[in-house]
């Protein structure tokens, strides 16, 4: 018992003595204002960043998809071949793995499309997924209301119009209603009976994508009905498959079942089967594809934002050992009274847990309020993404709290609590101190090299986007609406169907005020669609030599004239290109002098293969400029087909060039398509000019994120380099006296010590180059051209470091060349 009692009064005694040491270092910090307001906001952007990024790994790759269970029994199942895995399955494939007996007790298939619900100017745009039977069985969820899709609707292609409605979907558009069982919805045209609800937990099973509005049965996707049904294709890819584990088996046994069936799938279909297999990964909240690459992108984020706190801690460390000369006395005072090393350790270490603590509460704040912001904005459309606050945010902010307190504040406390240091001072006052050490140089040496990183990569990324923006795009987006109308939805498969609404579209948008031309294709440049394939010169046997790849785009006749692409030589595609007519192309000028470099292309032929169709030879009968690929970052040759000839997917947008005012004739538009058929929904239209900046928004985003993390990096850079020069000349200061007073000028004195802050920057600015190349290299694709060793960008971001690391060293240099020389010798 007395023991008990003598461990309470020692641990009451630790704390009361904690409590005093806290308050104390509260109105130590309060005394140094400026010191304290730097560090704590300093540490309150690193912890907050750090927070908010840990708040947003853990949302994604963590915590279990919502209304999901027994997830450790699911897996998703790729489709691997020689080139790579890929997520798609040929839907023949899926058929005949799922009639053998494997360890998955069930398969099934799903794909997302986007759909019309209802008709008309009511008509709305939703997120349809169409599943196999036994794909809400495979993910544990239970229906709100109804039945779950039964095995007899996986058969017979658009016969079962049948649909389970998502929880919010019956809530917000179909009143909320009991009665929803049974009633019906307007899909693509198509009354489709209501058979249930999902629960209001269950959004999908895919965390970082907009949620599905309703579920319909695999057969009724277009892509298996028609005259180019993918029923028995073996060749197209396009189905996603998720399984779940019988109680004794694993994905080891799953992936091995699975090969064995794609190896006698190989013998049977060697055509399209022969390189192919299937393997079973565990089923998480980030898909299985890429999860390795997005697990390692997100530990490489974070551990970049942990190398920014550890910078800042570095930098904090620096100003408090800097901050320390003035304290030394003190402590040696405090030593002589009879206080221990620890005691006085104990007392630095309040220090820094009170910044610490301090800018760790306000980063917080940070974090939420940015995570909050994000969460209303960013991913508005993605409620399966939960930002809210979590335990592991909260943990990791304390850690990270704690892990700055050790960092800011035990490297000072130990070098300035040393007995061998107080007693020099107590000997020798114009001692100055702890002199500047390797670790502290090395850690302003790391924030230039951050800053020098981040400065180059902002640099590459603005050169970047000053060549997208001077170079020609090879047509002309002012006064060029796009009209985007997905026929696949609307029942006008068939050229036929789709050519004569087409065509009464066509008239219809034309007699429009203001409209002075109008054209269809399947796409324009930047769009950020694309479609690619190969070509080679049908003069040559062998159809591999001299192949090209390309991108290729749908055009119907009057295209060229609308976009205001000119024409070079020839002519353009025209109403005479039809199915029945000679197959023709139109193609750029790097193209025409690639494959027949020095001579005339016009009336030379290329095979190319479109779609499903056999290669076969196109004559070229115009040539235009460079046109600007469907992505900015890329710079592919191009041709141009007749929509006519190539009528594959009836999904296309209408080019409308105008000479009024854009805001006006867009309802003049969407009323001209209704006009021709009221129960096509309302097509959206927007302008080619905010396609175009839409396009380029990646390097642009990547560009000011780059710039933001290198100004934080410069100020982070100026600092540390202000406080390790601050803290050498301060711990100098007898021997710049000596110095002084043996003939050395004030010039001289203040050129010593910007030299030295140079020296000082001058690794990190070697290594802030070799990571800055490093990682412009791995983004070499969205430089557009510009070489990671670019010497523009490499020269004006050392000059602005070489210049931010002068005016840093300034206040210190210009104290240091002020000493007088009678005070620092004084002592002597």
């Amino acid at each position: 018992m007395d023991t008990l009692r003598g461990a309470g009064r020692h641990a009451w005694h630790a704390l009361a003595d904690l409590a005093g040491d806290v308050r104390f270092a509260v109105r130590s910090l309060s005394r140094a204002r400026s010191f304290t307001i730097v560090a704590v906001l300093s540490l309150a952007l690193g912890i907050g960043i750090n927070t908010a990024l840990l708040a947003f790994v853990d949302a994604t790759m963590f915590r279990p998809v919502p209304g999901v269970t027994g997830a450790d029994r699911i897996v998703e199942v790729l489709l691997t071949r020689a080139g790579g895995d890929i997520q798609e399955w040929a839907y023949p494939d899926f058929q005949d793995v799922r009639a053998e007996e494997t360890p998955l007790d069930v398969l099934a298939g799903w794909k997302m499309r986007r759909g019309t619900l209802g008709t008309g100017e009511s008509a709305q745009t939703v997120r349809v997924m169409y599943v196999s039977a036994g794909y809400f069985d495979l993910l544990g969820v239970k229906l709100a209301r109804g039945r779950d899709f039964v095995p007899s609707e996986d058969v017979g292609p658009g016969q079962h119009p049948v649909a389970i409605v998502s929880h919010a979907l019956w809530r917000d558009q179909l009143g909320g209603g009991a009665d929803v069982v049974g009633g019906a919805v307007t899909l693509n045209r198509t009354p489709y009976t209501v058979i249930g609800v999902a629960p209001e937990s269950f959004r999908g099973h895919r965390s970082l994508e907009p949620p599905p509005d309703l579920w319909v049965p695999i057969v009724q996707i277009p892509f298996l009905s028609g005259q180019q049904s993918y029923q028995d294709n073996r060749d197209a890819l396009w189905l996603n498959v998720l399984g779940r584990l019988r109680e004794d088996a694993g994905a080891d046994q799953a992936t091995a079942a699975l090969r064995i069936i794609f190896g006698r799938l190989a013998q049977l279909h060697p055509a399209s089967n022969r390189d192919r297999g299937a393997r079973a990964v565990l089923f998480g909240p980030v898909p299985a594809l890429n999860r390795a690459g997005d697990m390692a992108a997100a530990a490489a984020v974070l551990a970049l934002a942990g190398l920014v706190l550890l910078v800042i801690c570095g930098n904090i460390a620096g100003m408090t050992l800097a901050r320390g000369v003035s304290r030394v006395r003190e402590m040696a005072v405090r030593m002589a009274l009879g206080a221990s090393s620890g005691r006085l350790v104990r007392q630095l270490m309040a220090d820094a847990l009170v910044l610490a603590g301090t800018g760790g509460g306000i980063g917080v704040l940070l974090a939420y309020w940015a995570t909050s912001i994000a969460a209303s904005t960013a991913f508005v459309g993605f409620p399966n993404l939960d930002l809210r606050p979590s335990w592991m945010m909260l943990l990791g902010s304390v850690a990270l709290v704690l892990v700055a307190a050790l960092a800011v504040g035990l490297l000072p406390a130990f070098r300035c609590s040393r007995p061998e240091v107080l007693a020099s001072v107590t000997r020798d006052p114009g001692s100055g101190g702890p002199r500047v050490g390797r670790l502290h140089r090395i850690a302003a040496s790391a924030q230039t090299a951050l800053a020098l990183m981040f400065l180059v990569t902002c640099g590459l990324f603005v050169r970047a986007l000053d060549r997208m923006d001077g170079r020609a795009l090879g047509f002309e987006p002012h006064n060029l609406l796009i009209v985007d109308l997905d026929l696949s939805t609307q029942g006008y498969n068939t050229v036929e169907q789709g050519q004569a609404f087409l065509d009464r579209v066509r008239e219809s948008v034309a007699s429009l005020p203001g409209v002075t031309s109008i054209a269809y294709a399947d796409g324009i440049p930047l769009d950020l669609v694309g479609n690619s394939t190969d070509v080679s010169r049908a003069d040559r046997q062998d159809e591999t030599a001299g192949r090209v790849q390309v991108e290729f785009t749908r055009v119907a006749d009057g295209f060229f004239r609308t976009v205001g692409t000119p024409l070079l030589r020839g002519r353009g595609i025209e109403r005479a290109d039809t199915p029945t007519a000679g197959r023709v192309v139109v193609i750029t000028k790097p193209l025409a002098d690639r494959m027949w470099p020095g001579e005339e292309a016009l009336g030379r032929q290329l095979r190319l293969t479109l779609g499903r169709d056999e290669p076969q030879p196109h004559t070229v009968v115009g040539i235009v400029g460079v046109v600007a690929s469907s992505r900015p970052t890329e710079d592919w040759p191009h041709v141009f087909v007749p929509l006519l000839q190539h009528y594959d997917r009836p999904r296309f947008v209408l080019a409308v060039r105008q000479a009024g005012d854009a805001a006006t004739i867009t309802k003049a538009i969407q009323s001209a398509v209704l006009a021709v058929d009221p129960r096509f929904p309302a097509p959206t239209v927007v302008a080619s000019e905010s396609l175009v900046e839409q396009s380029m928004r990646p390097q642009r985003t990547t560009a000011g994120a780059a710039g933001a993390l290198g100004l934080l990096a410069l100020l982070l850079s100026a600092s540390g380099v202000y406080g390790v020069v601050r803290f050498a000349v301060d711990s100098r200061t007898r021997e710049l006296g000596v110095r002084i007073a043996m003939g050395a000028t004030q010039g001289q004195i203040l050129r010593g010590v910007l030299r030295d802050a140079v020296r000082l920057a001058i690794p990190g600015m070697f290594a802030g180059g070799a990571m800055a190349i490093g990682i412009a290299a791995l983004m070499r694709s969205m430089l557009l051209g510009v070489e990671p060793m670019d010497p523009i960008a490499l020269a004006v971001a050392t000059g602005v470091l070489l210049l931010v690391v002068l005016l840093a060293s300034q206040g210190p240099a210009l104290r240091a060349s002020r000493i007088n020389a009678i005070d620092a010798l004084r002592h002597e």
